[in-house]
């Protein structure tokens, strides 16, 4: 992939805790990580317009490591982020002077961040929308184009310059909000993922042109565009998964588009080291492919956005209803049974009169995180409206349906929110659901009927005393 970043915004002030079951794909406590350009972006945009300088807004004050949010993550999170940017560190200083450097690698080192510049600056208006659109979910970012390149390119020590480079440079001028251990963090990642790639590509000695003559070259080049994303998703799975356990790991891991994508992008810098030795004039005409990506990315996160509830990360009742009709529509070919289930969080008013709307926010998450665990992968979920969500269990007969259903229940019963200070500090605890659930065939035939069915059954559960659950007769 290429190097990006999750970038997110300071805590909110609330976190989900789940003692009994960590669950996560909600507020992550440690730091936001590169996933080789895969980036999870949590970020208010109302800090300023796309037109306002990022340096203007820039607080020296924030590189104090005193000052970090890293502090208040899980102990393990704050070992695993400064052992790795340690050993970051530690390699990119071992590695440093093993090449020569000349006049002429200064120079491409000059044309290579000349080259950096403009495309930041031509796409700064782009990023800045996609962190916004992301809003928590993967995104990819197009630097290692200009990373890639130099690891081919430049000594060694220059190459690993670049990319900090890189990092800071885009940092000032295109993330709104950055958060330094989030950022050193995705940086380590990418030195530590450029060092191994650096290894593979010394099994074939000599300039770029010598690297990815023959077959040869080409095997050498691809295993170490293949190594340096490898590692670097890997530390960046390593650190979601760390920071938010509960989820497995497979599930971290990115669509297989945004991995195609972002491996596009090394070719795309592989390439622009070719053309930068045999004819840098033709540089400037590789932008227009970088960004005309950038754009297809823009367009994919309005797509995904469009079909994913901003506040919980679930499928927005439109998107959970094109699930659930393909579903229907298979068992109706194939035959078998499904269930649906309908959870509505009981005095939720109540959290939201006595906490505030976003401690109210945070508790939706911590409820939707709950039910992400509890289901199979491939169930679905998502939220119907207000503080009611619905889950659509395939392949469940009723027994099932009703097993899982309590299940639930006491799991959302085990949820725990944490208030900041800020927000009026302590501890939502005790919240209960009232869930009502439909099976296929028994209760109805279609989607509009199990969901109302579902619906009746929920109501039931409200008037027969809450945190209960119903299940709808037969017909």
């Amino acid at each position: 992939m290429t190097e990006g970043t999750i970038q997110t915004g300071e805590s909110d002030g609330v976190q989900p805790v789940r003692p009994a079951r960590a669950t996560a794909d909600g507020p992550v406590d440690g730091p936001d990580v590169d996933v080789s350009d895969i980036t999870t972006a949590s970020i208010s945009a109302a800090s300023s317009g796309p037109g306002r300088s990022a340096l203007r807004r820039f607080d020296p004050r924030r590189l104090d490591p005193r000052r970090w949010s890293l502090w208040q993550a899980p102990r393990r999170v704050v070992v695993a982020v400064l052992l790795v940017d340690l050993v970051a560190v530690g390699l990119s200083l071992g590695v440093a002077r093993t090449e020569p450097i000349g006049p002429a690698d200064w120079r491409a080192l000059a044309l290579l961040v000349l080259g950096l510049v403009i495309h930041v600056e031509t796409a700064r208006g782009i990023e800045r929308r996609r962190e916004v659109v992301a809003d928590g979910q993967p995104y990819i970012e197009l630097k290692s184009v200009w990373s890639f390149a130099g690891l081919l390119l430049l000594p060694i020590g220059l190459a690993l310059a670049l990319v900090v480079v890189t990092f800071a440079y885009w940092w000032l001028r295109v993330s709104q909000r950055p958060v330094p251990h989030r950022w050193t963090y995705s940086a380590a990642t990418v030195l530590i993922a450029s060092v191994a790639a650096w290894q593979v590509l010394e099994l074939v000695p000599g300039g770029v042109l010598v690297k990815v003559a023959g077959p040869l070259g080409l095997l050498v080049l691809v295993a170490a565009g293949v190594t340096r994303w490898v590692v670097n998703h890997g530390l960046v799975v390593f650190m979601i998964c760390l920071s938010a356990p509960g989820t497995p790991w497979w599930k971290r891991l990115g669509s297989p588009t945004d991995t195609l994508i972002g491996i596009g992008a090394l070719a795309l810098g592989a390439a622009l080291a070719v053309v930068a030795v045999t004819t840098p004039w033709l540089l400037p005409v590789l932008l227009i492919p970088v960004m005309g990506m950038h754009r297809g990315f823009l367009i994919q996160q309005f797509a995904r956005a469009a079909r994913t509830d901003p506040k919980t990360g679930l499928a927005n009742a439109t998107a959970w209803r094109d699930q659930a009709d393909r579903e229907l529509a298979r068992l109706r070919r194939r035959g078998g049974e499904l269930g649906v289930i309908m959870v509505d969080i009981d005095a939720f008013k109540a959290i939201n009169d006595r906490h505030g709307h976003l401690v109210g926010d945070a508790v939706l998450r911590a409820v939707a995180d709950t039910l992400r665990a509890e289901v199979r992968p491939y169930d679905s979920v998502g939220r119907f409206g207000g503080e009611e969500f619905i889950v659509l269990l395939a392949e469940a007969n009723p027994e099932q349906v009703v097993r899982t259903a309590e299940r639930l229940r006491r799991s959302i019963a085990e949820c725990e929110v944490v208030v900041a200070p800020t927000l009026g500090g302590g501890t939502v605890r005790g919240m209960t659901a009232s869930i009502g659930t439909a099976s296929f065939p028994q209760a109805s035939r279609d989607l509009d009927g199990l969901m109302v069915s579902a619906d009746a059954a929920l109501y039931a559960a409200k008037h027969g005393g809450r945190n209960r659950v119903e299940c709808a007769p037969p017909r």
